[in-house]
């Protein structure tokens, strides 16, 4: 029975994030990105404070918080790609 509890305790791990899909949700106008302890395929993974969403830097837009400025280490990533 115990080797049953265990079982079910290790299906209950987190997703590995390199194969969940991002969060990507509507502006609620609260957005302040940050960047995550998180890497997803070898990129940094930024998440929203406001509405939950995540952005690596592969993705083809770019986060911005809610006064419209993009929060100076994404600008950092983004300008520095070719």
């Amino acid at each position: 029975m115990s080797s049953f509890r265990a079982l079910r305790r290790s299906d209950r791990r987190q997703p590995d994030p390199d194969l969940a899909p991002l969060r990507v949700r509507s502006c609620r106008d609260l957005c302040e990105w940050t960047r995550t302890p998180v890497e997803r395929r070898g990129e940094p993974m930024f998440a929203c404070r406001g509405c939950g969403s995540q952005w690596v830097p592969s993705e083809h837009w770019t986060p911005r918080d809610s006064n419209g400025s993009v929060p100076p280490e994404v600008l950092e990533i983004v300008t520095a790609e070719p």
